[in-house]
């Protein structure tokens, strides 16, 4: 089922129209923004206006990515105090330079998981079964980075730098495709950089046993 929100408001808590199972809507701990714009994206992929779904994906790829870097880097921060708000407004500063999104492909991928965009994905493959299945020219390419550069981003960049609106269902689906993925793969990264911290906080509070 589809809840409809408008502006900051949230979805009513609602009942499952096939068995009446009542369920409440809980904010998600992740980038809100970015998951309502990607949400919307998928609304308009049912109706069928495939250039604003590319648009809508690509700007919801990149809200998660600017999210994980802040939110990352802040975490880093509390090693030594609390973040202030001049501490992020460098962070956002800093990501704001880099505005190639191999850039910053990379730089959150270093960031989470200590190695490139790419490197990640090279043993990691299991993320791109989605877009391998149902794209499987994709597999070919020696760089997945550059399937999602190529593939979806220079599509947002053709409607939003050079005004095409003719995009058609194949390229909204693929797009949206490649966003979902994207998603995946950075929720992963998030993971795996959570399991490092706890991982460091669970030894720092290991009881030291005196020989």
């Amino acid at each position: 089922m589809t809840l409809q929100t408008s502006g900051t408001q949230d979805p009513k808590d609602a009942q499952c129209p096939a068995c009446g199972t009542a369920f409440w809507f809980v904010k998600p701990l992740g980038n809100f923004v970015g998951m309502r714009i990607f949400n919307r994206a998928w609304v308009e992929l049912g109706k069928e206006d495939f250039t604003l779904v590319i648009v809508l994906s690509a700007m919801a790829v990149e809200c998660e990515l600017a999210r994980l870097f802040i939110k990352w880097n802040e975490i880093d921060l509390m090693n030594t105090g609390m973040p202030t708000p001049a501490d992020r407004e460098a962070l956002t500063e800093q990501w704001r330079k880099w505005n190639s999104i191999a850039v910053r492909f990379d730089k959150v991928s270093t960031l989470l998981v200590q190695e490139d965009f790419d490197s990640f994905l090279s043993h990691n493959t299991e993320l791109l079964k989605p877009i391998h299945a149902k794209y499987p020219a994709s597999a070919s390419c020696a760089s997945p980075k550059d399937v999602f550069i190529t593939e979806f981003f220079h599509k947002r960049n053709r409607i939003v730098h050079s005004g095409e609106i003719d995009f058609q269902q194949p390229d909204g689906e693929k797009c949206f495709t490649l966003a979902a993925t994207l998603f995946d793969i950075m929720k992963e990264m998030d993971e795996r950089r959570l399991k490092v911290l706890d991982a460091k906080h669970a030894a720092q509070l290991k009881p030291t046993t005196l020989g």
